[in-house]
């Protein structure tokens, strides 16, 4: 089992195979459109204004981790700019979530390097205080655990406890299937209405 599996398939296809798949909230908008990104939760705790732990976290990442930002829904600052995406990109990290803003956007785009945030704020942070790494965190309103599976695309991000990621990943083809079924039954002429048997 690889973030690569889990980058397979859409966002609603795992939300439809398990109801413990949880959405972050809708708030958090993909940077780059039409980009899917999978992969393990590297969490952080931040203040708003400050950023010294997402450079501590960047630097014990490993490859095919998400950073996932817990930066209390901050609307304001940009705690995460184009050198720490670059820092990222040269660790293997495949992506970041945040729960607050960012700055640096076109840069960051520029690079080809996906975030998932509440928007951006060009204002500087400090490093003054150090924050929390590799905890549990609450982000979008979901907890995310150090470990989880995480997959964004268009449509939002989710998150996939690790106990449970075989598990859902083993369903998940499942769902597409059915889905691709009932899309063969649509076009052959037949209703939504009818494939779910709604009444008469």
């Amino acid at each position: 089992m690889t973030a690569t599996d889990f980058a397979a398939f859409p966002t609603g296809n795992f939300c439809n195979a398990d109801a413990r798949v949880k959405a972050l909230a809708p708030a958090i908008k993909p940077l780059i459109p039409g980009k899917r990104i999978a992969g393990r939760a590297r969490t952080v705790r931040i203040a708003p204004g400050q950023n010294a732990a997402i450079h501590r976290a960047v630097h014990h990442a490993e490859p095919g981790d998400i950073l996932v930002v817990d930066g209390g829904a901050s609307d304001r600052f940009g705690p995460f700019g184009d050198l720490l995406a670059d820092a990222a990109m040269a660790r293997g990290i495949v992506g970041a979530v945040f729960d607050c803003t960012i700055r640096d956007s076109t840069d960051i785009a520029a690079l080809g390097f996906q975030v998932f945030s509440r928007g951006f704020h060009p204002e500087a942070t400090a490093k003054t205080e150090p924050g929390e790494i590799d905890i549990p965190v609450i982000v979008g309103g979901a907890r995310v655990v150090p470990g989880d599976i995480l997959v964004g695309d268009d449509d939002g991000v989710i998150v996939i406890p690790q106990a449970i990621a075989s598990d859902v990943l083993a369903k998940v083809p499942e769902v597409a299937a059915r889905e691709e079924a009932i899309r063969n039954r649509i076009r052959a002429g037949e209703s939504t209405f009818e494939i779910f048997e709604l009444g008469p």
